[in-house]
């Protein structure tokens, strides 16, 4: 009796382990076993759903061109950059033009600040295997110092295309942070 108990036991636990993938009957796709998630219906339809870790040497070419702004050395982030480019910048300002044009307006916006320190929070590269697109995701805290002296910081998340090894989108949304001690 104790061998047919331990029998029956270890078959539950190869069953309730059992991971394998199952074919879904309409679509032919393989999909995991949902019985214990559950099947979830979402209320909106996201145009991009279907992700998977991307190449980190994305993420390092996008801080890259982040440092290439806070040290003011815009010149050296065109190569980072694809010969055309688009931003949705935070402030509602979009720029659709050729890299040239683009670092030259960086410039412009730099010469506005006497310090600007990057703090990166969190990042990410992703590949959407439904668009077949590579993507840097990058939670940030900005604290800038403009020349006449006043302090002020920002937090924010941007997300970046990579084609070809090169930025060639990027979007942006900012908040203003609370003051700190030190900005006062």
């Amino acid at each position: 009796m104790k061998k047919l108990l331990m029998l029956l036991t270890a078959i539950s636990i190869f069953i309730a382990c059992n991971n394998e993938k199952k074919k879904d009957d309409k679509t032919g796709d393989d999909k995991k076993d949902t019985k214990m998630s559950g099947n979830i219906t979402y209320p909106y339809k996201a145009d991009y759903s279907d992700f998977k870790m991307g190449d980190p040497n994305h993420t390092k070419l996008v801080m890259d061109f982040y440092k290439t702004f806070e040290e003011n050395r815009m010149d050296d982030g065109k190569a980072m950059l694809n010969d055309s480019v688009t931003v949705n910048f935070a402030d509602g300002n979009k720029f659709m033009g050729i890299a040239d044009s683009l670092i030259s307006m960086g410039k412009q916006f730099r010469a506005n600040y006497s310090a600007y320190k990057v703090t990166i929070d969190a990042c990410m590269a992703v590949h959407s295997n439904d668009k077949n697109e590579d993507w840097v995701l990058i939670w940030d805290r900005v604290y800038t110092t403009d020349q006449k002296g006043k302090s002020d910081s920002a937090g924010g998340h941007s997300y970046w295309q990579i084609k070809n090894g090169k930025i060639a989108f990027w979007g942006e949304q900012e908040a203003k942070l609370a003051p700190t001690a030190e900005m006062k």
